[in-house]
């Protein structure tokens, strides 16, 4: 019989995260395809994610550790082009070039939104979070 564990609320708050930026590519790739364009977006993983995290399968944490560790990595790069790149950046949504935007606001965007990946990143990480995780391990055969 399996007992129903509490979700603290650090992790569901995590999970919504990933479940919100799960539909938001999911709404992009709907959005292309309804154009007659194929598009790959792996940020639909956030949905699965989603429910991962409140199972507690270790497999979807890895998944969202390495989606979040991507994420910081990526922010890093746009942190520092901000600083170095030439012309304007712009804002793109469903395929449609919406707003140039000088390239200097690409790095406060990248500095308002590495803190919300480390602080996810913390919370997977947490030993309190991460037990949650664990499998039982089974017992050894006499």
């Amino acid at each position: 019989m399996t007992q129903k564990r509490h979700i603290p609320t650090s992790l569901a708050v995590v999970s919504f995260l990933f479940l919100f930026l799960g539909i938001l590519s999911a709404v992009e790739i709907i959005g292309e395809a309804t154009k007659g364009s194929l598009q790959l977006d792996f940020g639909v993983l956030g949905i699965g994610i989603f429910f991962g995290l409140r199972r507690f399968s270790p497999g979807w944490r890895r998944c969202a550790l390495v989606f979040i560790w991507l994420g910081m990595i990526t922010l890093a790069v746009f942190f520092v082009y901000g600083f170095v790149g030439h012309g304007p950046a712009f804002i793109k949504v469903f395929g449609q070039r919406h707003a140039d935007i000088p390239v200097i606001w690409v790095s406060v965007v990248a500095a308002v939104f590495f803190p919300l990946e480390f602080w996810m990143y913390r919370v997977l990480t947490r030993p309190k979070i991460r037990i949650l995780f664990q499998v039982d391990s089974p017992t050894p055969a006499a």
